[in-house]
């Protein structure tokens, strides 16, 4: 009979005494788990689940035992793998792992050990023999008893190479690298995504995201968001990206664009909401940045909701003006950022549709996503200094100094001026 200890000499045990209490709970659980194990094969073997109307004995436990479904399916595949199982004929068929059960009986070995022990049994190949099988587990589950499942895992591997040195057998033809991706539309508009990429897709995407999410900080300031944020902000960079790509696939017979409806009066005076095409709203705050580069199609609306423009041409930058601006500024003008061109967005610092600013170069300035969304939701300001180089100006919102913005020319030798469109 399994006896537990006292709950009052746990509390009153001194730290030698609590680490023997520790293992003898332990012990106690690994041998509750293995005996747990014993009755799913005592149902398996007399067919319980069916009288009772379950489609599987990880079902009938789950609901018996009012435990989570992965918890249970857990504890009936480790039964599996440790106790004999029998054909509709009474036939017994051997279990794949018999000694790390009785080990696991024994309290000597945790369903981790368990679940490692009858992965690297399972994987023998059926060319081996009875007596070196037995082996095999004698050496793992022995193992098991003084250290943690992950170094037997590792010996369970090296045992492997030895009994097949050959691995298995290619499978033809090929399986298709896994990738998967399921995005699920929310009624207030936002979206939650889940995926897989296979072993190389990730590697790209990790990397990608790693570059784009480092922290924006400056001497004056440390990068509020979180690692969360920094990496969502780096998969938009990434989208953003995308869409400015001169090859991406058309859809609908356009360039991948977003369409934004909002009313005129709320975009001039910024109180209101703008409804994107997918569902839900944005702020007007994120319509004005938006509406700075060529990204959305505006649909501005009147007062009786007719159709005032549907985006019209002056608002988007043309290639030619892009160049200018990439060359002119050579990646991001928020001091200290290293986003470079493809990373930017070109910014109306008089706002196209609020202050009806033109869109020519005296009036653009590259930003990258983060930063623009500074001046247009952060509350910051810019402007443009009389040096030759027309030097940008950032104003944090609680009247801290400025901060000196940067241009990074390309296209032009050091000391010229920059040449006006």
């Amino acid at each position: 009979m399994i006896q537990l200890p006292d709950l009052a000499d746990i509390r009153r045990a001194d730290r030698v005494q609590i680490a023997d209490y520790v293992r003898r709970l332990a012990s106690i659980t690994n041998q509750v788990d293995a005996l747990m194990g014993a009755a799913v094969s005592k149902v398996e073997a007399e067919g319980i689940k069916a009288v009772h109307q379950y489609s599987s004995s990880a079902a009938w436990l789950s609901d018996v035992a009012l435990m989570a479904q992965a918890l249970a399916n857990r504890i009936v595949a480790r039964a599996h793998a440790v106790n004999p199982s029998y054909t509709l004929d009474g036939t017994e068929i051997p279990a794949v792992a018999p000694l790390a059960g009785v080990a696991a009986r024994e309290g000597a070995i945790s369903p981790g050990h368990v679940e490692v022990i009858a992965d690297k049994m399972a994987q023998i190949p059926a060319t081996v023999s009875d007596d070196d099988r037995a082996g095999a587990e004698k050496i793992l589950v022995d193992l098991a008893r003084e250290v943690k499942p992950l170094e037997v895992s590792k010996a369970g591997d090296r045992l492997l190479d030895t009994l097949d040195p050959d691995g298995p057998e290619p499978k033809d033809p090929p399986q298709r690298p896994k990738r998967e991706l399921s995005i699920r539309e929310h009624r207030d508009g936002t979206m939650s995504f889940t995926g897989v990429l296979d072993n190389l897709a990730g590697a790209q995407f990790k990397a990608t995201i790693d570059a784009l999410s480092k922290p924006q900080s400056t001497k004056e300031a440390r990068d509020p968001r979180s690692l969360w944020e920094r990496q969502a902000d780096a998969l938009v960079d990434m989208t953003r990206l995308a869409m400015t790509v001169d090859d991406v696939p058309k859809h609908a017979g356009d360039r991948v664009h977003v369409a934004i409806t909002v009313g005129f009066e709320a975009l001039k005076s910024g109180i209101g909401a703008a409804m994107l095409d997918y569902g839900g709203t944005i702020s007007i705050d994120d319509a004005r940045m938006l509406a700075c580069d060529c990204q959305v199609i505006p649909a501005v609306l009147g007062t009786d909701s007719e159709v005032l423009d549907f985006g019209r041409r002056t608002r988007t930058i043309p290639n030619g003006l892009r160049h200018f601006l990439v060359a002119r500024d050579g990646g991001c003008t928020w001091p200290g950022c290293d986003r470079p061109p493809s990373y930017t967005e070109a910014h109306h610092r008089e706002e196209w549709f609020k202050d009806q600013g033109e869109t020519e170069p005296e009036n653009l300035d590259l930003l990258c996503t983060h930063h623009h969304h500074k001046v247009h939701e952060g509350g910051w300001s810019m402007t443009i200094g009389e040096d030759p180089d027309r030097t940008p100006w950032f104003y944090p919102p609680d009247g801290r100094p400025p901060l000196h913005g940067h241009r990074r020319p390309l296209l032009r030798k050091p000391g010229e001026t920059p040449r006006r469109m």
